[in-house]
């Protein structure tokens, strides 16, 4: 069994590729524009896109190889980009409650984090307020995962590849 059996090694770079700038339009983009700051996008892309690109090669990347290994559904595409979607938001909560709990323990630390007229968290320990955001913005991000699998097994297309030069 080959390596590219379905999709060239050219749709798997493009397939990675776009899942980042994708990703960084969601996570930046829309926020940006939904909260009149268009601005946004462009004034943190020098930060943001590195980021979306390294994360995605990272663990986007293996991911996708696997499973461009054989034709993508619609339905399974939608349902793997949730999952790595969701591996990232793993990720990304795992860091922050680790940041948080460094907080709460350093006696020098004294913080409330707030929006919305809520506090969130307290010397880096999330309230049940913080909680309620972070579930929410995570479901988001998941579903933000979803969709971009979706545009981008559009964009790729279908299967091109009897070997991965194409």
């Amino acid at each position: 069994m080959s390596d590219w059996p379905v999709y060239s090694r050219k749709q798997w770079i493009n397939a990675v590729n776009q899942s980042a700038l994708l990703g960084y339009f969601a996570v930046v983009g829309v926020p940006s524009i939904l909260n009149g700051n268009p601005g946004g996008i462009v004034g943190a892309a020098p930060l943001g896109i590195p980021f979306a690109l390294l994360f995605c090669w990272a663990i986007g990347a293996p991911i996708l190889k696997r499973i461009m290994q054989k034709e993508i559904s619609w339905t399974s595409a939608t349902c793997r980009g949730a999952v790595i979607a969701s591996i990232l938001a793993t990720l990304s909560i795992a860091m922050g409650q680790l940041s948080g709990y460094r907080q709460s323990i350093n006696p020098n630390v004294n913080s409330h984090v707030g929006g919305d007229g809520y506090i969130r968290s307290i010397d880096g320990v999330l309230t049940p307020y913080g909680w309620q955001v972070l579930a929410q913005n995570t479901l988001l991000f998941i579903a933000a995962g979803a969709l971009i699998a979706v545009a981008v097994k559009w964009l790729v297309g279908e299967p091109a590849a009897e070997n991965g030069d194409e």
